[in-house]
Protein backbone atom coordinates (compact mmCIF):
# COMPACT_ATOMS: atom_id res chain seq x y z
CA UNK A 1 0.00 0.00 0.00
CA UNK A 2 1.05 3.62 -0.49
CA UNK A 3 1.07 4.20 3.29
CA UNK A 4 4.13 2.03 3.87
CA UNK A 5 6.12 3.02 0.79
CA UNK A 6 8.77 4.70 2.92
CA UNK A 7 9.57 1.51 4.83
CA UNK A 8 13.07 0.38 3.77
CA UNK A 9 12.04 -3.12 2.68
CA UNK A 10 12.17 -5.07 -0.56
CA UNK A 11 8.37 -5.19 -0.54
CA UNK A 12 8.07 -1.40 -0.37
CA UNK A 13 10.73 -1.02 -3.06
CA UNK A 14 8.69 -3.29 -5.33
CA UNK A 15 5.61 -1.18 -4.56
CA UNK A 16 7.60 1.95 -5.49
CA UNK A 17 8.66 0.34 -8.75
CA UNK A 18 5.09 -0.53 -9.72
CA UNK A 19 3.85 2.93 -8.75
CA UNK A 20 6.62 4.68 -10.69
CA UNK A 21 5.84 2.65 -13.80
CA UNK A 22 2.10 3.18 -13.42
CA UNK A 23 1.89 6.77 -12.14
CA UNK A 24 5.28 8.55 -11.91
CA UNK A 25 3.72 11.91 -10.98
CA UNK A 26 1.93 10.33 -8.01
CA UNK A 27 5.13 8.58 -6.94
CA UNK A 28 7.12 11.83 -6.98
CA UNK A 29 4.36 13.71 -5.16
CA UNK A 30 4.35 11.09 -2.38
CA UNK A 31 8.14 11.24 -2.06
CA UNK A 32 8.14 15.03 -1.88
CA UNK A 33 5.36 15.00 0.73
CA UNK A 34 7.32 12.53 2.86
CA UNK A 35 10.04 15.18 3.50
CA UNK A 36 12.91 12.69 3.57
CA UNK A 37 16.08 13.92 5.32
CA UNK A 38 18.79 14.65 2.76
CA UNK A 39 21.09 12.11 4.45
CA UNK A 40 18.56 9.35 3.74
CA UNK A 41 18.32 10.36 0.09
CA UNK A 42 22.11 10.30 -0.25
CA UNK A 43 22.23 6.83 1.29
CA UNK A 44 19.60 5.67 -1.20
CA UNK A 45 21.60 7.05 -4.14
CA UNK A 46 24.76 5.37 -2.83
CA UNK A 47 22.91 2.06 -2.42
CA UNK A 48 21.49 2.30 -5.94
CA UNK A 49 24.92 3.11 -7.37
CA UNK A 50 26.70 0.28 -5.58
CA UNK A 51 24.10 -2.33 -6.54
CA UNK A 52 23.96 -1.19 -10.18
CA UNK A 53 27.76 -1.13 -10.38
CA UNK A 54 28.09 -4.62 -8.95
CA UNK A 55 25.41 -6.02 -11.26
CA UNK A 56 26.95 -4.41 -14.35
CA UNK A 57 30.44 -5.58 -13.39
CA UNK A 58 29.14 -9.09 -12.68
CA UNK A 59 27.43 -9.19 -16.08
CA UNK A 60 30.60 -8.00 -17.85
CA UNK A 61 32.60 -10.69 -16.04
CA UNK A 62 30.21 -13.52 -16.93
CA UNK A 63 29.76 -12.43 -20.53
CA UNK A 64 33.45 -11.70 -21.09
CA UNK A 65 32.58 -8.28 -22.50
CA UNK A 66 35.38 -6.96 -24.74
CA UNK A 67 37.06 -3.55 -24.23
CA UNK A 68 35.25 -0.46 -25.50
CA UNK A 69 36.90 0.68 -28.74
CA UNK A 70 36.69 3.92 -30.73
CA UNK A 71 38.02 4.27 -34.29
CA UNK A 72 40.15 7.42 -34.62
CA UNK A 73 40.37 9.64 -37.72
CA UNK A 74 43.91 8.41 -38.48
CA UNK A 75 42.77 4.78 -38.57
CA UNK A 76 44.07 3.87 -35.12
CA UNK A 77 41.82 2.40 -32.47
CA UNK A 78 41.48 3.86 -28.97
CA UNK A 79 40.70 1.01 -26.58
CA UNK A 80 39.36 1.32 -23.03
CA UNK A 81 39.31 -1.67 -20.70
CA UNK A 82 35.99 -2.05 -18.95
CA UNK A 83 35.95 -0.91 -15.33
CA UNK A 84 35.49 -3.48 -12.59
CA UNK A 85 32.40 -3.62 -10.35
CA UNK A 86 33.94 -1.34 -7.70
CA UNK A 87 34.80 1.45 -10.15
CA UNK A 88 31.46 1.09 -11.92
CA UNK A 89 29.77 1.46 -8.54
CA UNK A 90 31.81 4.59 -7.76
CA UNK A 91 30.98 6.08 -11.17
CA UNK A 92 27.28 5.30 -10.69
CA UNK A 93 27.18 6.89 -7.22
CA UNK A 94 29.03 9.98 -8.45
CA UNK A 95 26.74 10.33 -11.47
CA UNK A 96 23.62 9.87 -9.34
CA UNK A 97 24.65 12.54 -6.85
CA UNK A 98 25.79 14.89 -9.63
CA UNK A 99 22.48 14.47 -11.48
CA UNK A 100 20.43 15.35 -8.40
CA UNK A 101 22.57 18.40 -7.62
CA UNK A 102 22.59 19.60 -11.23
CA UNK A 103 18.80 19.29 -11.45
CA UNK A 104 18.50 21.32 -8.25
CA UNK A 105 20.83 24.09 -9.42
CA UNK A 106 19.59 24.29 -13.02
CA UNK A 107 15.96 24.07 -11.95
CA UNK A 108 16.38 26.81 -9.35
CA UNK A 109 17.83 29.12 -11.99
CA UNK A 110 14.84 28.39 -14.23
CA UNK A 111 12.29 29.32 -11.58
CA UNK A 112 12.03 26.05 -9.69
CA UNK A 113 10.89 26.15 -6.06
CA UNK A 114 12.14 22.75 -4.91
CA UNK A 115 14.71 22.54 -2.11
CA UNK A 116 17.86 20.44 -2.42
CA UNK A 117 16.24 17.89 -0.07
CA UNK A 118 13.15 17.70 -2.32
CA UNK A 119 15.17 17.10 -5.48
CA UNK A 120 17.54 14.63 -3.82
CA UNK A 121 14.55 12.65 -2.54
CA UNK A 122 12.61 12.36 -5.80
CA UNK A 123 15.74 11.46 -7.79
CA UNK A 124 16.97 9.01 -5.14
CA UNK A 125 13.77 6.98 -5.16
CA UNK A 126 13.76 6.94 -8.97
CA UNK A 127 17.35 5.64 -8.95
CA UNK A 128 16.37 2.85 -6.56
CA UNK A 129 13.49 1.93 -8.87
CA UNK A 130 15.88 1.86 -11.82
CA UNK A 131 18.15 -0.47 -9.83
CA UNK A 132 15.27 -2.95 -9.55
CA UNK A 133 14.75 -2.78 -13.32
CA UNK A 134 18.51 -3.11 -13.92
CA UNK A 135 18.65 -6.25 -11.79
CA UNK A 136 15.77 -7.72 -13.80
CA UNK A 137 17.59 -6.80 -16.99
CA UNK A 138 20.81 -8.45 -15.77
CA UNK A 139 19.03 -11.71 -14.98
CA UNK A 140 17.16 -11.63 -18.30
CA UNK A 141 20.35 -11.00 -20.30
CA UNK A 142 21.88 -14.12 -18.76
CA UNK A 143 18.84 -16.27 -19.49
CA UNK A 144 17.04 -14.74 -22.50
CA UNK A 145 19.16 -11.98 -24.12
CA UNK A 146 16.31 -10.71 -26.30
CA UNK A 147 14.14 -10.22 -23.21
CA UNK A 148 17.04 -8.39 -21.56
CA UNK A 149 17.18 -5.94 -24.47
CA UNK A 150 13.44 -5.39 -24.15
CA UNK A 151 13.80 -4.61 -20.45
CA UNK A 152 16.64 -2.19 -21.29
CA UNK A 153 14.38 -0.23 -23.66
CA UNK A 154 11.55 -0.33 -21.12
CA UNK A 155 13.92 0.85 -18.38
CA UNK A 156 15.04 3.86 -20.42
CA UNK A 157 11.40 4.78 -20.99
CA UNK A 158 10.60 4.46 -17.27
CA UNK A 159 13.68 6.47 -16.29
CA UNK A 160 13.16 9.48 -18.55
CA UNK A 161 9.41 9.54 -18.00
CA UNK A 162 9.90 9.23 -14.25
CA UNK A 163 12.67 11.84 -14.22
CA UNK A 164 10.48 14.30 -16.12
CA UNK A 165 7.72 13.99 -13.54
CA UNK A 166 10.23 14.02 -10.65
CA UNK A 167 11.66 17.35 -11.83
CA UNK A 168 8.21 18.74 -12.53
CA UNK A 169 6.85 17.80 -9.08
CA UNK A 170 10.08 18.47 -7.21
CA UNK A 171 10.45 22.02 -8.54
CA UNK A 172 6.73 22.75 -8.80
CA UNK A 173 6.95 23.74 -12.47
CA UNK A 174 3.57 22.45 -13.66
CA UNK A 175 5.23 22.08 -17.06
CA UNK A 176 6.78 18.88 -18.42
CA UNK A 177 8.32 20.92 -21.25
CA UNK A 178 10.23 23.10 -18.81
CA UNK A 179 11.20 20.01 -16.83
CA UNK A 180 12.60 18.42 -20.00
CA UNK A 181 14.72 21.52 -20.57
CA UNK A 182 16.08 21.32 -17.03
CA UNK A 183 16.97 17.65 -17.53
CA UNK A 184 18.76 18.34 -20.83
CA UNK A 185 20.77 21.22 -19.36
CA UNK A 186 21.58 19.13 -16.28
CA UNK A 187 23.06 16.35 -18.42
CA UNK A 188 25.12 18.94 -20.31
CA UNK A 189 26.37 20.31 -16.98
CA UNK A 190 27.35 16.81 -15.82
CA UNK A 191 29.31 16.16 -19.02
CA UNK A 192 31.16 19.46 -18.64
CA UNK A 193 31.83 18.74 -14.96
CA UNK A 194 33.14 15.26 -15.78
CA UNK A 195 35.43 16.69 -18.47
CA UNK A 196 36.82 19.25 -16.02
CA UNK A 197 37.41 16.60 -13.34
CA UNK A 198 39.23 14.36 -15.81
CA UNK A 199 41.28 17.28 -17.17
CA UNK A 200 42.26 18.72 -13.80
CA UNK A 201 42.70 15.60 -11.68
CA UNK A 202 43.38 12.96 -14.32
CA UNK A 203 40.64 10.78 -12.89
CA UNK A 204 38.93 8.48 -15.36
CA UNK A 205 39.51 5.58 -17.72
CA UNK A 206 42.81 5.58 -19.59
CA UNK A 207 42.69 4.55 -23.23
CA UNK A 208 45.32 2.73 -25.25
CA UNK A 209 46.01 3.47 -28.91
CA UNK A 210 46.37 0.42 -31.14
Amino acid sequence: SESNLMDPTLTSLWEWTKLTVRAPATASALVKAAKLPIEVSIMMIVLAGVVSGLSSGFLDYLSGAPPVEFLMADGQTLSFDRSGPLMQGIYAVGTGLALAYAIFQVGKRMGGKGSLADIMAVTAVLQLVMTVILLAQTVALLVVPVLGFGILVFGLYVFFRGLGHAVNIGHGFNSLGLSTGVIALSFVAIVIMAFLVVSVFGIGPVGELR
